[in-house]
C-alpha cells in the first residue's frame, strides 16, 4: 500500500468518530438554547460526513468498521436533534416518531437477517434518499430560522407555513420509505426460509 494511503486509511474512521463525539454537544448546545452554535455545529456534521466519505472513497481507503460508522455517526445526529427539537416544542412529535420507528425497524431486519445468516440488501431506494434529505434539511430549516437566519427572509407567518408543509411531507416520506422497507424485508425472509 502507498505510504499516502497507508496515512489516510484510518482518516474517514477518525472523522466518524468525532462526528459520534459532536452528537452529545450539539444536543447540549440546543437544550441551552443555543441555536446559532447549534446550527454551526450541525453544518460541521454535515461537512465531515461528505469529507470521510470523499475521503475513503478516492483514496480507496474503505473499510467493514467504516461501513458501520458512518452510518450510525448520522443516525445518532439526527435522532438525537429530533428529539431534542421535539423536547424544545420546535418540532412535532409525531415528526420523531416516524423517525424512531422507521430507523428501528430497518436496523430491526438488519439485525435479524444478519443473527440469521441471510443474505441481504440494504442500498438505499430513491423514496428513502428523498426522506433523508428531508431529515437534514428540516434540521437545518428549523435551526436556521432559531437562530434568526432567515428572519430578513422569511415572514413569521410563511415560515409556520413551510415548517408544518416540511414536516407533513417529512412523515409522508418516512412512513412510504418504511413501508417499503418492510415489503423488502418480508420479501427477503420469504425468500431465505424457501432456501432452507
Amino acid at each position: 500500500m502507498p505510504p499516502l494511503r497507508r496515512w489516510l486509511r484510518p482518516v474517514p474512521n477518525l472523522i466518524s468518530c468525532a462526528r459520534i463525539l459532536l452528537v452529545p454537544v450539539t444536543v447540549l448546545a440546543l437544550v441551552r438554547g443555543d441555536y446559532d452554535l447549534s446550527l454551526w455545529l450541525f453544518i460541521v456534521a454535515g461537512v465531515s460526513d461528505a469529507l470521510d466519505g470523499a475521503i475513503a472513497r478516492l483514496a480507496r481507503v474503505q473499510s467493514v468498521l467504516g461501513t458501520y460508522l458512518d452510518p450510525l455517526a448520522d443516525k445518532l445526529l439526527l435522532v438525537s436533534v429530533y428529539w431534542a427539537l421535539s423536547a424544545q416544542g420546535l418540532l412535532i412529535w409525531a415528526v420523531t416518531l416516524a423517525v424512531l420507528l422507521r430507523d428501528g425497524m430497518i436496523l430491526g431486519g438488519y439485525l435479524w437477517c444478519r443473527w440469521r445468516r441471510w443474505p441481504f440488501d440494504i442500498q438505499p431506494i430513491l423514496i428513502s434518499k428523498v426522506n433523508t434529505f428531508l431529515q437534514v434539511f428540516v434540521v437545518a430549516w428549523i435551526l436556521s430560522l432559531e437562530a434568526g437566519w432567515l428572519a430578513r427572509m422569511v415572514s413569521a407567518a410563511a415560515a409556520d407555513r413551510l415548517t408544518l408543509l416540511l414536516e407533513v411531507a417529512m412523515i409522508a416520506t418516512t412512513v412510504l420509505s418504511g413501508f417499503f422497507y418492510a415489503g423488502r424485508w418480508h420479501r427477503l425472509i420469504q425468500g431465505a426460509k424457501g432456501r432452507l
